[in-house]
């Protein structure tokens, strides 16, 4: 299998993911947490192919040197790792805000409808304690939306078919009140799972991009200059003892001073 042949499977993997994730955008809602959450799923999932072109690429270079369109693409795609890599890091905050969001919105929207319907069924209750007549009935219960009364309903007597609409409504009432206590609770530690895992994946694929992302003009990976950066701060820092050794030498020399 010729060398050249890892470019362009390199490049076959790249337009796979492109296509994947364009596939993911619409409908376009950004600011959609169902959205949010979809977009960076199909991401981290689809997030190997990337990797696998990248691996291929950089393993193109090594096998063929030379190659000045090797070269020129693997070059191309270490600078697109660069923002493959800080994409990935800011995607885990925004799946953990988007998952927070979804719940909340979606425990919301369950007791919002559950309302609307506890007070629709105390209206139906209302309208059977002041109709009048069969047909009063009938008319208060199509203006709110409740249930019909068939014609053989009609042949009761107002009463019986008062008792019989209550009943009903009791029944309704009572499912409403099994509904509201399997309601689930708004804690946010429900999600931790599953929130500690995709940040997880998305920290890793961060790293993995910048093991092959490379700066114009650098010798060394994105994690490499990372590494010597905070390298450097810790050698800058100065260490807790030298510290304490500092604070005790003055000492000592405003001891001598004090004696002399």
């Amino acid at each position: 299998m010729p060398v050249r042949s890892f470019s362009q499977l390199a490049l076959v993997f790249a337009l796979l993911f492109a296509l994947l994730v364009l596939g993911s955008l619409f409908p376009f809602q950004p600011l959609d947490a169902a959205w949010q959450i979809r977009l960076a799923a199909v991401l981290v999932n689809a997030a190997t192919l990337p990797l696998l072109a990248l691996a291929l690429l950089q393993l193109a270079r090594l096998l063929e040197p030379r190659d000045p369109s090797i070269r020129a693409r693997q070059e191309r795609f270490a600078q697109l790792a660069i923002a493959a890599s800080l994409g990935f890091l800011l995607l885990a905050p925004l799946q953990i805000s988007a998952g927070l969001r979804l719940q909340s919105r979606g425990g919301a929207e369950q007791r919002s409808q559950l309302q609307r319907a506890e007070r629709q069924l105390a209206g139906l209750h209302l309208a059977v304690a002041q109709a009048a007549s069969k047909a009063d009935l009938k008319s208060r219960f199509q203006a709110l939306n409740g249930p019909g009364v068939s014609p053989a309903d009609l042949e009761l007597a107002l009463p019986q078919l008062k008792a019989q609409a209550t009943m009903a409504l009791d029944q309704a009432q009572v499912q409403f009140a099994r509904q509201r206590v399997a309601l689930p609770a708004t804690d946010p530690l429900r999600l931790l799972p599953e929130q500690l895992r995709n940040t997880g994946a998305c920290l890793a694929l961060a790293c993995g991009f910048a093991i092959f992302a490379r700066r114009r003009g650098s010798e060394l990976s994105l994690l490499e200059e990372g590494q010597r950066s905070l390298l450097r701060m810790r050698m800058q820092r100065p260490s807790r003892s030298a510290t304490v050794s500092n604070e005790e030498y003055i000492r000592q020399l405003s001891g001598d001073e004090e004696e002399r």
